[in-house]
């Protein structure tokens, strides 16, 4: 790809993803268009399902931002009877974060309306087409995740 064509792609790249994904958050539930739940909520929340309790420490790494930063996300979810801490029973000075039921509810349910979503926007493409983009995507992803 010449740096012309490379330009233009990124021109029209960082045009059009801001206007996909606003247009998928608005197919979100009301939790997250409301602003009840931010992204970086949801965020965790989903970090939470995939890998079960986790230390601050190990949440904030993963997010890649500071401990206060995370701490304040992880606040607020318990705020809203999201998250629960619980102590090591061998040092208590570890705690680790664990989803609430209420919580698990509201992921089951976000996951749901995202593959609602996903199943809409890629069913009108064929089979080659989303093969094609998933190729793309891992690579995307690589690019992105390589030596950090």
């Amino acid at each position: 790809m010449t740096q012309k064509n490379l330009r233009e792609f990124t021109r029209e790249l960082t045009q059009l993803m801001p206007l996909i994904i606003r247009g998928i958050l608005k197919r979100q539930p009301d939790e997250i268009s409301s602003g009840k739940i931010t992204m970086p909520q949801c965020l965790v929340l989903d970090m939470l399902k995939n890998k079960g309790a986790m230390k601050m420490t190990e949440i904030a790494s993963d997010l890649g931002t500071s401990l206060p930063a995370a701490t304040g996300l992880i606040d607020r979810l318990h705020g809203l009877k999201m998250l629960s801490r619980m102590y090591d029973k061998n040092d208590r000075r570890v705690i680790r974060i664990q989803m609430t039921p209420r919580g698990q509810r509201l992921v089951a349910r976000l996951r749901s309306e995202r593959e609602k979503t996903v199943n809409h926007i890629f069913g009108k493409l064929s089979g080659e087409e989303r093969q094609t983009y998933l190729k793309i995507l891992r690579k995307v992803h690589d690019a992105i995740y390589e030596k950090l």
